[in-house]
């Protein structure tokens, strides 16, 4: 998180990463729900959503 503040600033930071978090979950959130059959319950896997989406901005401020 301090690497990406030092590239866009902190509320422009926490933006981002709040943005990027809400993604990861709807998008999590909707491929379960489209793949949803009788067998497919116990392959869910539990992902870190905070990880994956500071991960996805501190790529994208690389980028910039």
């Amino acid at each position: 998180m301090k690497d990406i503040i030092a590239k866009v600033g902190r509320e422009r930071a926490i933006d981002m990463v709040m943005q990027s978090y809400n993604t990861e979950i709807l998008s999590t959130h909707l491929k379960r729900l489209e793949d949803r059959s009788p067998g497919a319950l116990g392959a869910y896997k539990r992902r870190d959503h905070l990880a994956d989406a500071l991960e996805r901005v501190r790529e994208v401020c690389d980028l910039a």
